[in-house]
């Protein structure tokens, strides 16, 4: 790890969501995961607000923040035989800078602790497959709309 990187890390800190982070949370799925949905099913805010506020209640995310300034999260469920990475989302304008490694990478190290996988289902109109690929993550499954991925552990 070069040195710029040592201290992008040295300001990045996991912090345990909150209640008050539900709103900032949805705001910053909307404005990452819209155009996806919308292609992909349609977008109805209500039902979209009501469901990730049901399903993903800021409680269980861990929030990344640089310099006390939130900059993205991301969501596990964990399962008997996998760790499900339900959400990962870093903000349009800090993506991109090595955030979204930087939690992968901590998401990873519990997968590692746990001797659990990692799956997760992506939208095949979102660009982070790429990411998540990068990642090293292998497609398992596809289907019309999106794509089941997998990353196997112990690499760290």
């Amino acid at each position: 790890m070069n040195q710029d990187n040592n201290k992008m890390n040295a300001s990045l800190q996991l912090v345990k969501g909150e209640p008050g982070d539900q709103e900032w949370l949805y705001r910053l799925f909307r404005s990452t995961m819209q155009e996806h949905i919308a292609n992909a099913w349609g977008w109805d805010e209500q039902f979209q607000k009501e469901s990730f506020n049901t399903s993903l209640p800021a409680s269980n995310f861990q929030i990344l923040t640089e310099f006390d300034n939130k900059i993205g999260g991301f969501h596990l469920s964990g399962k008997k035989d996998h760790i499900l990475l339900d959400m990962i989302l870093v903000e349009p304008n800090q993506q991109r800078r090595g955030h979204g490694r930087y939690m992968m990478d901590r998401i990873k190290q519990e997968a590692n602790e746990q001797k659990k996988p990692i799956r997760l289902s992506v939208l095949k109109s979102n660009p982070a497959i790429e990411f998540h690929k990068a990642c090293g993550y292998v497609t398992t499954e596809s289907d019309f709309q999106s794509i089941k991925m997998q990353w196997h552990g112990l690499e760290l």
